[in-house]
């Protein structure tokens, strides 16, 4: 140890001028580094069972429906929030290519793209288990509007996954409610022949009229069902419980410029006593 100090205050003076330079270089450095500004949504993944036809118009739920989602919506999110389509309508949206001043002749444009994008952009889960979009730009105003159209766009591109197979849903409804109707008629007209051929046939009489009856009932039934369906399918909602929009910011978020400045003296120091030492331990091998 007391070699160690011997060395350095031998070297002091030429380590104090190099641990300056390194300060003043990295405070300028800093100075001219471009400004960040970061913006970022916070928001919940709701339940798409909220929105069933059973949730919606059943009096009594066998299975109580939670308000916000579970791991495998936050997961589907997280999915989207990386997918080449949400990429694209980010890129087309605000104009990406030239915003990055991205070589639009480059053969792999495309790719350069979508990793500026990735730098400046992230999906992340909180500590409290919510979720946020977090952009980083040069421009305050455009890192907020990004924010707020990824998590627009996020909530579109999960509600078209949602209801994608609702959808499918719907036809095989109208398709049971055509089927069923054409059973009603059917059992309509054949009850109407059989009054006006054999009015003195009772029980054929009656057994037609319980199986229109019953036809008709069933009808009826898959008309509701069809119909809370379709209301529940057209609901204008949102996949997500937004808590908190992307404001322009009026800090940087980086450089930290002290930050810098600190870290380099740091370094610069630590590398100056290591030469030293290793310039005068030189010298007495040699």
């Amino acid at each position: 140890m007391e070699e160690l100090l011997r060395i350095i205050l031998k070297w002091l003076k030429t380590i104090i001028v190099v641990v300056g330079i390194a300060a003043v270089g990295s405070a300028i450095i800093s100075l001219l580094l471009p400004a960040y500004f970061t913006s970022s949504t916070l928001f919940q993944v709701s339940n798409p069972h909220m929105m069933d036809r059973g949730a919606l118009f059943s009096e009594e739920l066998k299975n109580p429906v939670y308000l916000f989602g579970g791991k495998g919506d936050t997961d589907r999110i997280l999915t989207l929030a990386e997918s080449r389509t949400l990429y694209n309508s980010v890129v087309e949206k605000f104009d990406l290519y030239n915003h990055y001043e991205v070589d639009q002749e480059d053969p792999q444009k495309a790719y350069w793209v979508a990793q500026a994008l990735s730098d400046h952009y992230k999906i992340l889960k909180t500590a409290e288990g919510m979720m946020q979009v977090e952009v980083i730009d040069k421009d305050p105003e455009l890192a907020a509007n990004m924010a707020n159209f990824i998590t627009k766009s996020l909530d579109t591109l999960n509600k078209r996954i949602i209801t994608e197979k609702k959808v499918g849903l719907s036809e095989l409804y109208e398709k049971e409610i055509a089927e069923n109707k054409a059973k009603v008629e059917q059992l309509s007209d054949s009850l109407k022949r059989t009054v006006l051929a054999n009015p003195d046939d009772t029980i054929t009489v009656t057994l037609l009229s319980q199986m229109a009856e019953a036809a008709i009932e069933q009808f009826d039934k898959i008309s509701t069902i069809a119909k809370e369906h379709n209301s529940a399918l057209n609901q204008d909602y949102s996949t997500l419980y937004i808590i908190e929009e992307a404001v322009p910011a009026v800090k940087r978020s980086s450089p930290v410029r002290w930050l810098i400045v600190v870290s380099a003296t740091l370094l610069t120091t630590i590398l100056m006593i290591f030469i030293v030492v290793f310039v005068e331990k030189f010298k007495e091998w040699r």
